[in-house]
């Protein structure tokens, strides 16, 4: 909210955010054989939708990306800003910023890119012609800033890089 962003929008993000917490921790526990499609249907779209991301402006398994994210609804000659790469539980996300940042050349429109396996999310964002890992965060004990990584921001900025109608 002190960013701007209205309070009834802030507190249906927030329990959006409790909700998926409970299945992210009910995965985490039971649910190793859950797959990506599973990942991406129950615990990152329901994100992407509770930060303001309307259907409409998500593509799911375009163009070999699990995940594409529009800046406006989908036309087959749009270009995504966002792309997400998910993966299964305890995969490791850190060789899979490799395919995502690929994908992420091709499209010169594309700012931001995130790896995730539904509980923990790194995203990583073009800087010049470069991709820097710029924001972690973990849905089941999200933090202000990476637990080992001093120059990577936690689950606030993460939010607020992605949240389309907050400008920082």
């Amino acid at each position: 909210m002190e960013y701007g962003l209205p309070t009834s929008t802030a507190q249906d993000i927030a329990s959006t955010i409790w909700k998926l917490r409970r299945i992210a921790r009910w995965y985490n526990r039971h649910g190793r054989d859950v797959g990506e499609h599973e990942i991406r249907t129950f615990l990152i779209v329901p994100l992407l939708t509770s930060l303001g991301f309307a259907e409409q402006k998500l593509k799911i398994e375009w163009k070999n990306v699990d995940i594409a994210i529009f800046d406006k609804v989908y036309e087959p000659e749009s270009e995504p800003i966002v792309l997400i790469e998910s993966k299964r539980l305890g995969d490791g996300l850190l060789y899979a910023s490799n395919q995502a940042e690929r994908y992420a050349k091709l499209f010169p429109s594309c700012c931001y890119f995130i790896v995730s396996d539904g509980i923990c999310y790194r995203l990583y964002e073009k800087v010049g012609n470069k991709w820097q890992f710029s924001s972690y965060m973990n849905l089941i004990s999200p933090k202000r800033c990476h637990p080992y990584y001093e120059d990577v921001n936690g689950a606030v900025d993460f939010f607020l890089s992605l949240i389309p109608t907050v400008k920082t």
